[in-house]
């Protein structure tokens, strides 16, 4: 009975030592060129219905995604996908046609 555990503190047991190397580092958001910016700008005006491939900032982190735009809300400053995804304007970091 002298080997029975009841209750030890996080990662005391051998069982739980393992960690959390693949979770990413949360970066800063990304500042944008007046050029990177300008480029972002003229692909949302001329790519309605064109597959596309973004980067955004949220929330720490960068995500990707790929799909056509819809439509571009102007009150709600955000993107509307053929897919009924939306994203914030102000969350693009980088915009290129697939």
């Amino acid at each position: 009975m002298s080997d029975m555990k009841k209750w030890m503190p996080y990662r005391s047991l051998v069982e739980q030592d393992y960690t959390y190397k693949d979770k990413k580092e949360k970066i800063a958001r990304p500042q944008l060129s007046t050029e990177k910016a300008e480029e972002i700008d003229r692909i949302l005006h001329t790519c309605i219905g064109v597959p596309l491939h973004i980067t955004y900032y949220e929330d720490g982190y960068l995500y990707e995604i790929e799909d056509a735009i819809k439509k571009v809300d102007m009150d709600n400053k955000r993107l509307v996908f053929t897919s009924g995804d939306k994203l914030s304007l102000s969350s693009i970091t980088d915009i290129e046609v697939i």
